[in-house]
């Protein structure tokens, strides 16, 4: 019914004047919506971005992209405007081929039927080219990862790039500005260069000799323009790293000119640092290992990280098959920088304590340097500088053993093995296999160096681990005595004045404080048998048994035997309180002077601080020899007790809880998994103080 006449004015004031409640048609960008303010919906960007300088970010919600996932008003309109020119282009290829059907004018010439020959090729090819893609297919597949949660990444914006990415979260202390040092003479940097060959490039051989001579000779050119910025960084990176081996002290003229050539190479960071490329893989790695031996302003993990990442995304953590076709030299290249990529990765998450950054079950890259006609070792035997790459391949096979034994122990289940040390003398005898098997052909110091792997590897096995959480009596021996090995022979070579030995890195620091804790840990808890005990034979009763599913039932048990203990060098039989005593002196010395070097001389105060004790003790046991020994009574031992044998013989289970020794006092036997955290806790609180974490 329409209202009467007879209706009143108010009435008809409501139907006249309608309330203005109209719903906004464009909803608010994501940023004014997270931030809660008004947005007026002006494209292609609102007032309120354009105000703060955000207007390339402003994005709203229309019916295509789901909210959080908006994407800006350009990139809409780009995409529609590109599915109507594919629209376009299916509507004219319709209409060409419905003309040509219907047009009965046109006669076109048969052709001619193929061959049979020629058929088979064809079919040949074509499966071929079907195999090929069904192969990448699946190797895409295998880079995608499982729980993806990321959100599409449409590129980088104007204010960020991927070389800004990698130097923000791999920077640990901004580098000095205005320090760029000028190139140096030609002549000036060959013995640098030498250098560099000579200690680092023989066991990591990142670049291509020949190749980045080639750089060098660019950079050199009256003509600088033809020198890419990869040519500059790569020879900026290489005098970096050569000049800062020189280095005794952080802050010398040495360390200063390693970081003006740093510097210089930072200016070609855009350029250089670049996704989907191995020249890009490469400066990454020169990069890590400069920071391996400059820790204040990189950090290597990270590096090594960002540098794995890219690594997989090309695909060079596995070979190419066998129907791509691929150049020698450059399957060759590939071989080379991944190996030398997990040989890194390898040694800084052990050094660190860190998972992997990719393990070796998804990894299935072959060797490098195998064949006897390799352009590489051709090349090598054509100059006097060229390197033999035996060091490198040692090296190589070293970090496969180091990753199979570490992530068993350490990063596969963590419940403990019941039986775990025919298990650990199969890993302990696989790396004294190795050792033996080294080349002739290495230089000593190459060898000096595999020396040291070899002592900290064993120390790290004997280790406590979730697999094995207690130590048993023999593998406390061999622990003290591999540790006090590794502090004579690295205290040997920082003495050392020669321009030939390997360069000494932060790693190596952190190895010598986790060996040194490790030593004082073990020798802390069982003095007596391991100081005034006889000398150990390894047999089957170092273990509690001698079955185990793990173990292979076909193979020999030799290599599941303990091994023999080592005998002492030049068949000086030091008393074992004084080689103690020498040992953590050793220790000492060399945080000092790796302190020194690296700027972290707190580590050899801390470790210093929880030897005390330790070397107390051992002070007073001395001397109470001594006094023994004039008084004639070299039977009695420090504490006034008879000695007793308690190890020859023994299972390590009889140590696990405890024994009574001395008197009253009660020595615990067995090492306890909890060793293991505040060891661990320790290397990650030690890699990461400078960098203002707590580990």
């Amino acid at each position: 019914m329409f209202p009467d006449d007879t209706a009143p004015d108010s009435a008809l004031m409501v139907l006249e004047t309608p309330l203005l409640r109209v719903s906004r048609p464009v909803a608010a960008c994501s940023r004014c919506r997270s931030a809660k303010v008004k947005c007026d919906g002006k494209l292609p960007a609102c007032t309120a971005c354009e105000k703060a300088n955000r207007a390339a970010e402003c994005s709203s919600t229309n019916d295509q992209f789901a909210r959080g996932k908006e994407r800006s008003y350009v990139a809409t309109l780009e995409a529609r405007v590109e599915k109507l020119e594919k629209r376009l282009q299916e509507a004219r290829s319709r209409r060409h081929s419905s003309v040509t059907m219907t047009d009965p004018d046109v006669h076109h010439t048969p052709r001619p039927a193929p061959s049979p020959e020629a058929s088979k090729a064809t079919d040949k090819a074509a499966r071929r080219k079907e195999e090929a893609d069904i192969n990448d297919l699946v190797s895409d597949f295998g880079l995608l990862s499982v729980n993806a949660t990321a959100r599409d990444f449409y590129g980088f914006t104007s204010a960020m790039s991927y070389a800004r990415l990698i130097l923000s979260a791999s920077s640990k202390e901004p580098l000095p500005s205005g320090m760029a040092k000028s190139l140096p003479p030609r002549y000036a940097i060959t013995p640098q260069i030498q250098h560099y060959l000579n200690t680092m490039f023989v066991l990591l051989p990142i670049l291509d000799e020949t190749s980045f001579y080639g750089s060098v000779d660019a950079v050199y050119q009256p003509d600088q323009r033809t020198a890419s910025p990869i040519d500059i960084w790569t020879l900026r990176m290489v005098l970096a790293i050569s000049s800062i081996s020189y280095s005794e002290q952080r802050g010398d003229v040495h360390y200063s000119d390693a970081i003006g050539h740093v510097n210089a190479a930072l200016e070609h960071a855009e350029a250089v640092l670049r996704p989907g490329s191995v020249a890009s893989i490469q400066a990454m790695l020169l990069l890590a290992q400069y920071s391996m031996l400059d820790p204040h302003h990189f950090d290597s993990w990270t590096l090594v990280g960002a540098a794995s990442r890219a690594m997989v995304d090309l695909g060079m953590h596995v070979d190419p098959s066998k129907s791509a076709s691929m150049s020698k030299p450059k399957l060759e290249l590939r071989r080379r920088v991944y190996h030398c990529l997990y040989a890194i990765d390898r040694e800084t998450s052990l050094v660190q304590t860190r998972s992997f950054s990719f393990s070796d079950d998804s990894a299935n890259v072959a060797l490098p340097f195998s064949g006897s006609g390799s352009s590489a070792l051709k090349t090598a035997s054509l100059n006097q500088w060229g390197q033999s790459f035996e060091s490198a391949l040692d090296l190589f096979r070293l970090r496969q053993i180091q990753s199979a034994w570490y992530t068993d122990l350490f990063q596969s289940e963590r419940d403990a093995w019941a039986d775990p040390y025919p298990r650990l003398w199969k890993i302990y005898n696989s790396m004294a296999s190795w050792f033996t098997k080294l080349s002739q052909k290495i230089s000593p110091a190459s060898r000096t160096y595999f020396e040291l792997e070899l002592l900290y590897s064993y120390v790290y096995i004997l280790s406590p681990s979730p697999r094995c959480p207690r130590i048993g009596d023999y593998a406390q021996r061999l622990i003290v005595e591999h540790c006090a090995t590794y502090s004579s022979r690295l205290l040997a070579v920082l003495s050392e004045e020669s321009n030939e030995k390997m360069p000494v890195t932060f790693y190596d620091a952190m190895r010598a404080y986790m060996t040194g804790r490790q030593f004082v840990d073990v020798l802390s808890r069982n003095q007596e048998s391991l100081l005034e005990g006889p000398r150990p034979i390894a047999s089957r009763a170092t273990s509690t048994s001698t079955t185990d599913d793990y173990l292979d039932p076909m193979s020999s048990g030799s290599d599941t035997l303990p091994p023999p203990f080592p005998e002492a060098r030049g068949g000086n039989n030091e008393n074992q309180v004084v080689k103690a005593i020498n040992t953590i002196n050793n220790f000492s010395a060399i945080l000092a002077r790796l302190g020194n070097r690296f700027g972290y001389i707190n580590w050899r105060d801390r470790f210093q601080q929880d030897a005390a004790a330790l070397l107390t003790q051992l002070y007073v046991r001395s001397q109470q020899q001594k006094q023994d020994m004039n008084n004639g009574y070299g039977m009695w031992n420090a504490t006034g007790s008879p000695e007793t044998d308690s190890v020859s013989g023994s299972s390590p289970a009889t140590y696990f809880d405890g024994s009574t020794a001395g008197g009253s006092q009660s020595i615990q036997r067995s090492v306890e998994s909890e060793d293991l955290s505040a060891w661990a806790g320790d290397v990650c609180k030690l890699g990461c103080e400078h960098n203002g974490s707590n580990g």
